[in-house]
Parts: C-alpha cells; sequence; structure tokens
C-alpha cells in the first residue's frame, strides 16, 4: 500500500494512488497540508443527506449554508432512487451511518467512473454498508451525474479547506501533542478528511498507517469567514473538533501503557450515565481523557478565552453522559499546571489516576429536586423561584440563566437574565441547598427557566464537590 505522504504547505495536488487493486484505479484526493479533499467521502455525505433522516435530524446533517441548499435544489429530483430507502439510518443505527460515510473514503472512481475499493479500511467491525450498496451507489451517480456537481463545486471544497486548515492551529496541536504524550512512531503520517455535511460524530481511524480524523468544520469556516476574521474564542472553539479526535491518537496509547492502574482506580459505571463508551474498553475514561487534555491546549494556546470555552465543551460532553467532566477537566488542569519542573503530562498520568479513585468514593451528580413559584400570575409580573437541591451548591453572587416561552410545546420567545445578590433578585438558603430568584414573566405561553446552558450561560450551578447540575436543568415559571 503506498503511503500518502503529509503535505505540509498549502499548495495543492493530486494524489493518482492510494493503493492498487487494478491499473484503471484511481483516488480522487485533493490535499491541503493535512487535509484531505475526497470525492466518495462528499458523495456519501450527499446521499445520506437526501435520506428522511438525514433532512429531519437537526444535527446529524450540517444544513448551515448555501452548499447545503445547493446540494438538495440539485438532488431532489433523485430522492425517489431506490438507494435513499436503503440508507435511511438513524440514531439507533449510528454504527451503519457512520460506516457509510467513513468507510466511501475507501473507494475511489475507476476509468469507468465505477466506484471500486482501494484501501482495505473499516470504521466498524463487523459493518460494511457502502460495500453493500455499491451497485445502486454506482447507479446514483450515473443518474444524478453527480461528478459534475462535483467538479464545479471543487473551488468551494478547496476554499474550506483552506480557510479551515489556517484556523486549526494544526502544527501547535501536534507538537503539543507528541510533547505531552510522546510521538506515535508506528504512524506515517497523519490526515484529515472534510465535508460541509458532516454536522456530529468525528472519529479517529487508522487508515493504511495515517492516523486520519474525520472533522466537521466550525460554523464560521462553513460561513465562509476566514480565520483573521474569526474571533479568538470561535477559533478556540472550533478546533475542539479536530482536536479531540486527533488526541486520541496519543491518549488511548498511553492509557494501555497504565492498563493496570486505570482498571483500579477508574471504574465507568461510576463516571458514565450511559454515553455507549462504557462498553468498550476504557472508553469512557479515553473520552473523558481527549476532552480534558483539549482543556489544557486551549488553557495554553488562548488563556484569554479559555475558560469560557472550555466550560461550554464541558457542559455539552455532560450531556453526552459524562456527567463530571468539568470535574474532571480541572483535576487534570490543577495537577498540569503544579508539575515538577521537566514532567510532562505522561509523567502525571499516575498521580491523576490516583486522585480519580479518591475523588470515585464520594463522586455524585446533584440534582434539583424541587421548586416552588409563588407571585402574581399575570404575565410580565414579578415572581419568586425558590429551588431545592439534593446536595449544597456553590455559592454564587451573581447567576445568568435562560428564560423561555412556549406555546403548545413550541419556543417562541428566549431570552438571558441576570440574577444577583446586589439587587437582591437571588438568595442563598438552607447551607447552599436552595436558591431563591426574582425574575418577571414573559408574555405569550408557559414559562421556565432553564440553568448551566452551553454557549449561552456563563455561570454554572455547580455542587461543593465540583460537579455540576445537568446541563439545559429547567424549572416552570408558570402554568399551562
Amino acid at each position: 500500500m503506498l503511503q500518502v505522504n503529509w503535505v505540509r504547505n498549502t499548495t495543492l495536488v493530486l494524489l493518482c494512488l492510494l493503493g492498487s487493486v487494478g491499473a484503471n484505479v484511481r483516488a480522487q484526493i485533493i490535499t491541503n497540508g493535512p487535509v484531505r479533499l475526497s470525492e466518495a467521502y462528499e458523495l456519501a455525505n450527499i446521499i445520506l443527506a437526501l435520506t428522511d433522516y438525514g433532512k429531519s435530524d437537526p444535527y446529524e446533517v450540517n444544513q448551515r449554508g448555501t452548499y447545503y441548499q445547493e446540494v438538495r435544489a440539485y438532488f431532489d429530483q433523485f430522492t425517489h432512487h431506490p438507494l435513499l430507502a436503503q440508507v435511511n439510518y438513524s440514531r439507533d443505527k449510528w454504527e451503519s451511518y457512520l460506516s457509510f460515510r467513513t468507510d466511501a473514503y475507501a473507494f475511489a472512481f475507476d476509468s469507468t467512473n465505477r466506484l471500486a475499493r482501494v484501501i482495505d479500511f473499516q470504521t466498524n467491525k463487523g459493518f460494511t454498508p457502502f460495500d453493500e450498496q455499491l451497485r445502486l451507489i454506482n447507479d446514483f451517480v450515473r443518474l444524478s451525474n453527480f461528478r459534475q456537481f462535483y467538479q464545479t463545486h471543487l473551488p468551494h471544497y478547496q476554499r474550506l479547506a483552506t480557510n479551515y486548515l489556517q484556523s486549526q492551529h494544526y502544527n501547535e496541536m501536534l507538537q503539543f501533542l507528541e510533547n505531552e504524550l510522546g510521538e506515535r512512531k508506528e504512524l506515517t503520517t497523519y490526515a484529515i478528511i472534510i465535508s460541509p455535511l458532516v454536522g456530529r460524530m468525528n472519529c479517529h481511524r487508522t487508515v493504511a498507517g495515517v492516523g486520519t480524523d474525520f472533522s466537521t468544520l466550525p460554523d464560521f469556516v462553513i460561513d465562509g469567514k476566514t480565520s483573521d476574521r474569526a474571533t479568538p474564542e470561535e477559533i478556540a472553539s472550533g478546533l475542539h473538533m479536530l482536536f479531540t479526535e486527533l488526541d486520541h491518537a496519543f491518549v488511548n496509547p498511553v492509557t494501555d501503557q497504565y492498563a493496570a492502574l486505570v482498571n483500579d482506580t477508574f471504574a465507568a459505571s461510576q463516571w458514565d450515565l450511559g454515553s455507549g463508551y462504557e462498553k468498550h474498553r476504557h472508553g469512557t475514561f479515553n473520552e473523558y481523557m481527549t476532552w480534558a487534555v483539549y482543556d489544557l491546549f486551549v488553557h495554553g494556546y488562548f488563556p484569554a478565552v479559555a475558560d469560557a470555552v472550555s466550560q461550554d465543551w464541558a457542559l455539552q460532553n455532560e450531556t453526552r453522559g459524562f456527567f463530571a467532566s468539568s470535574l474532571f477537566n480541572r483535576e487534570l488542569r490543577r495537577l498540569y499546571d503544579t508539575r515538577q519542573k521537566g514532567q510532562q503530562l505522561i509523567d502525571i498520568y499516575p498521580l491523576f489516576l490516583k486522585r480519580l479513585g479518591q475523588l470515585q468514593l464520594t463522586l455524585n451528580r446533584p440534582q434539583i429536586v424541587g421548586s416552588d413559584v409563588k407571585g402574581p400570575a399575570g404575565a410580565d409580573s414579578l415572581v419568586t423561584v425558590q429551588i431545592r437541591f439534593s446536595e449544597p451548591i456553590q455559592s454564587t453572587d451573581t447567576l445568568d440563566l435562560v428564560q423561555g416561552v412556549e406555546q403548545q410545546g413550541k419556543l417562541v420567545k428566549q431570552r438571558k437574565i441576570v440574577v444577583s445578590s446586589d439587587a437582591r433578585t437571588l438568595v442563598w438558603t438552607d447551607k447552599n441547598q436552595t436558591l431563591q430568584i426574582k425574575l418577571s414573566l414573559l408574555t405569550g405561553g408557559v414559562n421556565y427557566a432553564t440553568f448551566n446552558f452551553p454557549w449561552k450561560t456563563r455561570t454554572v450551578l455547580r455542587s461543593r464537590t465540583g460537579v455540576d447540575i445537568k446541563p439545559y436543568r429547567y424549572v416552570k415559571l408558570s402554568a399551562d
């Protein structure tokens, strides 16, 4: 298998060979530095975007921007093709969805414009949906004239690749990970595969000896904003998707070195609320760790915005079942910041694991166990809300929350508000197990107050032991 070299400059080149399964097989891979644009991968993402699931799920396909609209405008006339019914997956069939999308990277068009496998690579063992549907895929390509669509939009893909690479601090990522966790000498190089249609499910795999990251693009890149126009917060947050896949190539092997200690100190069942990773060996720990290492990187390279960005991503990780992400991240950062001179992250792994074992003895997630609302029932009136918690909460002088109004289950209004002890709209009682806030109701429907809202609230409700209240936790403020 011919190795794909890492092109460090930003010159666009065509790699004609990724493998040799026949003299007529060619791989259509455009590279921009480590970024790869794969024609077959884009095809798979377009096909999935046209399915009923791809259209209806709000996160699976990135429906942002004009490119998605152009895809729909061009290909909607082919939505009755039998292929789309065969690959109309769902959240429950995520392995098939991810395999169909990602395995496409192993295929290329031959001289007869038919796809053929050129790399022996499978995303998920036991799942081969792209191979199984190859006849229908080739028929869809022929009927839709997909290859012409792709060639027409190639300059757009190339601009995205350039803007994306410029925003990602990729060389700094690699240097940081190699310095802190050791070089991966068994990998020939690294590659990043992108499509503007990928909305979620980033993944890291080794493809023909290449550490390969299939990553989503930040919103500001999809919107056409170059890195010099993006804010530091947008850039720091936007590189999270790539970093937390790339660092699996470094975190996982180190975890394996300390496998016995991980087994002794970290019980996935006590840290995981059903993410799915708990079913895999060290899966929960590695997922926690990859996001925590991102936290270290952001605090080192983007200190001015690191606290806000890291908090948002920790809350997001908690929605996935990793409920103690904020605690995990802070403990790792504390030990990293106080490490001995000359020590790297890999050197404090044992100390950190022993600390996790101590925390695990009292690990618990705080809950809102009840709430009462007192005050006039009319709109625009001031009400007093008393919220009770299962355990003491860290005291704050101010608290920001998101107040929303629903009509028949649909959000019609939303605003961010701040309550404070100075304004006497926030009072802690009962040794910080009860919080009392005052706020005005909004007109037009049922009022709710939502706490720990990622990317909207800055003040987090958190137990004294350091574990956050569940993100998006809300209390009802008014009757139906």
